[in-house]
Parts: structure tokens; sequence; C-alpha cells
């Protein structure tokens, strides 16, 4: 498997999208923060966002996605909780692109459960960690 820079954003309330977007940092020893990250994205080569989505996203991630230009991060893989083909999915993508950086086009689908679910399964695990070497075989070989 070869090794990106890269980070895992989370913008949830959702317990059980963290723990998918921290099972994708230990898988690939990045970093994992929520929106807005602690630290700015500089330079990264891939920039994985889960979020959970319904109509429209909130004002945090519209204004994260706004600031991901080139220069901070070259690609956007979406993780989404709910539908891929959203309204709200569209905007964030048509915002990720007017900033100037690339969004990958294969949108990985989770459930995120209710508010107090925050397991995953082993099979749940896999899958995403599946999905994220993909991307990278896909868009980094």
């Amino acid at each position: 498997m070869q090794s990106v820079k890269m980070r895992v954003i989370y913008s949830t309330t959702k317990k059980k999208v963290v723990t998918f977007a921290t099972a994708i940092s230990e898988a690939f020893k990045c970093q994992v923060d929520d929106v807005p990250p602690a630290f700015p994205c500089d330079k990264e080569k891939l920039v994985i966002i889960c979020m959970t989505m319904k109509d429209k996203p909130d004002d945090k991630l519209r204004r994260f996605c706004g600031e991901l230009n080139k220069q901070r991060a070259l690609n956007v893989a979406l993780i989404v909780d709910g539908d891929k083909d959203s309204s709200g999915v569209k905007t964030v993508k048509d915002i990720l692109t007017e900033a100037g950086t690339n969004v990958i086009d294969d949108i990985y689908t989770i459930d995120g459960g209710g508010f107090l679910s925050k397991k995953i399964t082993l099979e749940e695990r896999t899958n995403i960690v599946k999905w994220v070497e993909g991307v990278i075989a896909k868009n980094f070989e």
C-alpha cells in the first residue's frame, strides 16, 4: 500500500461517523479532526471528509470546504452518512470544485446510526479501509 500525505476530517454529531473517521486514521496513520480542524490542511495529497448530510451543509463545513484550495488539498474524497445524491452533497462538491481542489467521484456511503450508536462492525471497518485503499491506488499510482 502506497503512503500518501492525507488527513481525515469529520462533520457530524453522530459518534458512529466519528468512529469511521478514526478507523481510517488508525489504518493509514494520519491525523483525524473535526470541522474546523485544529490545524489547517497544508499540501495534503488527500483529504477525506466524513459527513452527515441532509438538505444542506452546515455553515462550518461550508466555510471549511471553501478554503480547500490546491495549496491545502490536491484531492478530496467524501464519505456520506445519508443520501450521496442529495442537494447537500452536490453543494459540498460544488464548493470544493470552486475552491480549486479535485473532488474524487467515488463517494462512499455509510450508515451513521442513531445519536447513541458508536460501534462499527469489523466488516464495516474492513470495507471502508478497502475503499480508501482503492481511492489511493486509483488516484496516486
